[in-house]
């Protein structure tokens, strides 16, 4: 019940950036990605942890940790990236350290998560994201929206799940960053090589999640915003802002 109400959140929040693009507001659409990305984690989360019991301390150490490269960075705006991710890791690893029952698996799951959407929390906030925000705004509304009708007629679970994702990701990119006076080969480049890495990315979380202990059954739209955070994390590692602008 709890992952179907962070499901409509997330909905939500996606109109939300739609909204601030008709608003030209920045600061709307920033808030609503760094939102997904914290619902996101939270309902991976859950999935895991029983919140019902002492495990939701952990759940919110995690949620803290991740925003803290946000929160960080907009008080003291020239800190280091880096050492608030080491310091993280350390935070955790004493944090299980001082548990009785330690699931290795999780542990490895846990760190896997925080290191996503610590650096997309991260990504969000610098400036190269800022200048571009409504470019990358225009990919994930299309992308959300061609992924959720391919999720009502059942596209993506066929055996071609994996070429679609691939597929849709390059056309959508491609088919954007035409409407801007950019070099054809800077985008082919930064489309094909983040397609690549969202459907690398989304299968690794449809791994994860099928470990789960508290996961009895998968709805089909659940996948919808791993693909979609995927994708944001595929930008990042790719650095394909810079790859698009000619600046690689």
């Amino acid at each position: 019940m709890f992952q179907i109400q962070l499901r409509y959140f997330q909905y939500i929040l996606s109109f939300a950036i739609f909204a601030g693009v008709l608003l030209s507001s920045k600061p709307l659409i920033t808030a609503c990605f760094v939102g997904l990305t914290l619902i996101w984690l939270t309902e991976m989360l859950i999935s895991q942890f029983d919140i019902k019991s002492d495990q939701y301390i952990i759940v919110l150490i995690v949620l803290l940790l991740s925003f803290s490269s946000v929160a960080i960075q907009s008080i003291i705006s020239d800190t280091n990236q880096a050492e608030i991710l080491i310091s993280c890791f350390l935070i955790t690893i004493i944090y299980f350290l001082l548990q009785k029952n330690v699931n290795i698996y999780k542990i490895g799951n846990i760190f896997m998560l925080l290191i996503f959407s610590f650096l997309i929390n991260r990504f969000i906030t610098i400036e190269t994201f800022q200048e571009d925000i409504f470019y990358i705004s225009y990919l994930y509304l299309l992308l959300l929206f061609l992924k959720t009708l391919a999720t009502y007629f059942s596209v993506q679970f066929s055996n071609f799940q994996f070429f679609f994702n691939f597929f849709i990701v390059s056309i959508v990119f491609v088919g954007i960053s035409s409407f801007y006076s950019l070099n054809t080969l800077n985008i082919l480049l930064a489309g094909l090589t983040t397609a690549l890495f969202t459907t690398l990315i989304t299968f690794m979380f449809v791994k994860i999640r099928l470990e789960y202990e508290l996961t009895t059954r998968l709805t089909d739209q659940i996948y919808i915003f791993d693909f979609m955070l995927a994708f944001i994390a595929s930008l990042y590692i790719v650095d394909s802002l810079n790859v698009v602008n000619g600046l690689f």
